[in-house]
């Protein structure tokens, strides 16, 4: 990663979490940000792995 990114954590969700995320990074890629994206996974896929927190353990790192 190059140093002059600034790293970030995108986690979509559920429901309208998604089409919402894309649009916010969608906006920040516009306005110029210069981000490195680190993607993780929520919500009930997760949940239905028998997470009960609904978020990976490995994600809160």
């Amino acid at each position: 990663m190059a140093s002059n990114l600034v790293p970030i954590t995108v986690a979509q969700g559920d429901g309208i979490g998604p089409e919402i995320m894309g649009a916010s990074l969608h906006i920040m890629k516009e306005a110029g940000a210069r981000l490195a994206l680190e993607t993780i996974e929520i919500g009930e896929k997760v949940y239905l792995r028998g997470i009960n927190s609904g978020i990976e353990p490995s994600a809160w790192e």
